[in-house]
């Protein structure tokens, strides 16, 4: 792998460890509301974080497909119909086959 995703999965792992793994050992005074508050927003930031990335690597590589796949991914997501899995398989369904279109000289 090259350099630069390696210093991706490293920043991702490091945040990831910062926001799941460190918390458990380590318990700060904070105020209820702020902890709550922390504790829906530090995972959000770290999967929207994640999904930039893959989205960024992907949108290089193919942009036709991964900004019209990412598109209904972000409809549904915000229908709220399908849930996190249905949702990831009809995103990666919807890009192979665009990708596969483009592939045969359909675009």
């Amino acid at each position: 792998m090259s350099e630069p995703v390696w210093a991706a999965i490293a920043a991702l792992f490091t945040t990831s460890g910062l926001v799941r793994i460190l918390p458990t050992f380590i318990s700060p005074r904070i105020a209820p509301r702020t902890r709550r508050y922390l504790e829906r927003l530090l995972p959000a930031a770290v999967f929207i974080n994640f999904a930039v990335y893959i989205a960024y690597s992907e949108v290089v590589r193919e942009p036709i497909p991964a900004l019209l796949s990412l598109a209904v991914v972000g409809a549904v997501a915000c229908l709220n119909r399908l849930g996190l899995i249905g949702t990831a398989v009809l995103g990666t369904t919807l890009y192979f086959v665009l990708i596969d279109g483009i592939g045969r000289g359909g675009w």
